[in-house]
């Protein structure tokens, strides 16, 4: 008993994980009680199951502090819930002594929550961004404000609808949170694996067979789970053996995981997240955001597909033998029932449908579907899978609270709109620039932010320069999206290459090496949000089709000569020479790209009669 005690909760882990699931479909099949149980219980959730599965110590005086500190953020939650329409009427005004307190443990609850859960690095940021509220008169200009005492500070984040409980949480806990279980149900009926011998089954044999499955199964199952690292333990622990198998590398195998498995999260229909988030900082619905990313997430998909391509042909890497692929007749019919559930979400979303009566439905189909296979599940898997659920989705609901707190310390004192000023003025109302300057603040944020709370910060300081200066709402959001999602691949947070060095026993650099040349197209696609509006389906017919084309052309010139081989090996010369015509291409739109597309033919049929001078190295 007293070792049970010491360690791991899981009765009780397993418990609150089936009640929370359980809540969320019975508001997405019956309605709500209340806005504010249906925020507060997920902020609970999050730092109840962090208490439950991450022990503060083995010992038995830190498992009693846990037990002091679980029944503390209990009564918190019950008396947000108790006070909550006395709250509403007294908006405005400073809550009380005791209210303060209990707001102060909640609010140091949540970040103790997203320690447990996320790691010190979460729980300093948050703590940061608390103490800039209190300490706003001594930071210099332009972050200076008057500052909050305590009593404010609960006031906002605790009582209020607008800190821990506000918009943030209620996106995702109504929307991405039973997406999430969606993706847990996938992983338990036996889709994942399908779908992973579905691709292998149809790339396999082909030259460097092993990537192009990796890169088709994460298109598909990540682009559900909505989660880089999570799909990298579940695919990758099969595609990177594989990989190394058929003659990859381990840090290029583990890179290219890493690489096809971040498109996910920039894959409709989940994508991540971060899109839910986008849903309520921008107002449009979830279908909108949706069409608009279809095209540029198909793009970086290829991109990173030409890339492994290329590489296996010009280091002759074979596909798998036939005998140890399944037959792609024989798979799909004995799986074919787990397309389903993806139809299910694809015609839902894009028929716009409510996204908590879409997960809801997504996961009784995948429930539906399991009895038409091998694998059917029954009422014991089920009730796993609903507890497993809440807790495999522990990452994102216990960064609720954290993600709140920075967005309130954001927003609460004004710093947002002295920022975005200041952006504008070192750009000096320069687009090119203003863009230049998101780029660096992004890509320092993601080295050391998870995907979440980058974009908020993103969302919040930079997307407004970008829609100050002219830029379309939808553009500027999806481009700090985008750069936000950059953090799975660099380091040193790269969560998604971490997980793939891991599996392949590398050192983590490598492997980011290879997954930000992977991945290239997360840095470059996003600036052309900006600049080309036909990549989101703006513009005309005639337009829309030439920048796609142009890009699509750009990003097969670019790899190739990243990779260095066409239809045969190029030379150094030729390399930069593709590179080049990639990139102009990328640059130009309109009726201006067809110089560019013209010189690519060229070069195209100057390679094409080279392929049969030896240079192109044999592959199977």
């Amino acid at each position: 008993m007293a070792e049970a005690f010491r360690g791991e909760w899981k009765k009780l882990g397993f418990l609150i994980g089936l009640a929370t699931t359980c809540y969320y479909l019975y508001v997405a099949t019956w309605g709500t009680f209340s806005p504010a149980l249906d925020r507060s219980l997920f902020i609970y959730a999050g730092v109840a199951l962090a208490i439950c599965v991450h022990p503060l110590a083995r010992t038995i005086p830190a498992r009693a502090f846990d037990v002091v500190f679980l029944l503390a953020v209990t009564y918190a939650t019950f008396r947000f819930n108790d006070r909550y329409l006395y709250f509403a009427e007294n908006e405005g005004f400073d809550i009380g002594d005791f209210d303060m307190a209990v707001g102060w443990i909640m609010i140091l609850g949540v970040i103790e929550g997203g320690r447990r859960a996320l790691g010190m690095a979460m729980a300093i940021i948050s703590g940061v961004f608390l103490l800039f509220l209190f300490f706003g008169a001594w930071v210099p200009w332009p972050f200076v404000h008057s500052g909050f005492d305590l009593r404010q500070i609960a006031t906002a984040l605790y009582a209020q609808t607008d800190g821990l409980y506000g918009s943030i949480t209620y996106v995702l806990a109504s929307n991405l949170f039973l997406f999430l279980v969606f993706g847990t149900f996938l992983i338990r009926s036996g889709a994942s694996d399908y779908f992973t011998d579905l691709c292998l089954s149809f790339l396999g044999t082909r030259p460097g067979g092993g990537a192009k499955a990796a890169v088709g199964s994460s298109f598909i199952t990540a682009s559900i789970s909505g989660s880089a690292s999570a799909n990298v333990a579940i695919t990758g622990s099969i595609t990177i053996p594989i990989m190394m198998k058929t003659g990859y590398r381990p840090a290029v195998a583990a890179g290219i995981e890493a690489a096809a498995s971040t498109g996910g999260t920039i894959m409709p229909p989940v994508m991540g997240a971060s899109a839910f988030i986008m849903v309520a900082l921008t107002g449009f619905s979830y279908g909108t955001i949706v069409i608009a990313a279809t095209i540029p997430a198909l793009l970086y998909f290829l991109n990173v597909y030409l890339q492994v391509h290329f590489y296996a042909r010009r280091n002759g890497l074979k596909g798998l033998p036939a005998e140890d692929c399944p037959s792609f007749r024989q798979t799909l019919k004995q799986g074919w029932a787990y397309l389903v559930p993806i139809a299910v979400v694809v015609v839902m979303v894009y028929l716009d449908y409510s996204l908590r009566r879409i997960g809801m439905l997504a996961i009784v189909s995948v429930i539906a579907a399991s009895w038409l296979t091998s694998r059917p599940m029954g009422p014991r898997a089920i009730l796993v899978a609903l507890a497993e659920g809440a807790r495999s989705s522990l990452p994102i609901v216990a960064i609720a609270g954290p993600v709140s707190i920075i967005a309130g310390a954001v927003l609460l004192p004004g710093t947002g709109i002295r920022i975005t000023g200041m952006i504008i003025d070192l750009a000096e109302s320069n687009l090119a620039f203003t863009v230049m300057f998101i780029f660096v603040i992004g890509y320092i944020l993601g080295m050391g932010l998870s995907v979440i709370p980058a974009y908020v910060i993103l969302a919040t300081l930079a997307a407004p320069a970008l829609i100050q200066l002219g830029i379309p709402v939808m553009a500027a959001h999806l481009l700090v999206l985008w750069w936000g999602q950059a953090s799975n691949v660099t380091p040193p947070v790269a969560l998604a290459a971490y997980m793939a060095a891991g599996i392949s026993k590398q050192r983590l650099w490598p492997v980011c090496n290879v997954a930000m040349v992977k991945a290239m197209a997360i840095f470059y696609l996003p600036v052309l949000f900006v600049y080309q509006p036909g990549l989101l389906l703006q513009g005309s017919v005639w337009s829309i089709v030439i920048t796609i084309a142009s890009l699509a052309l750009g990003g097969l010139a670019i790899s190739a000569g990243i990779e260095g081989f066409y239809y045969a090996r190029l030379s150094l010369a030729a390399r930069v020479l593709s590179i080049v015509i990639g990139i102009v291409l990328v640059l130009t739109h309109g009726v201006y790209a067809l110089i560019p597309v013209a010189c690519f033919a060229v070069f195209t049929v100057w390679q094409f009669r080279r392929r049969k001078t030896g240079d192109t190295p044999t592959a199977g």
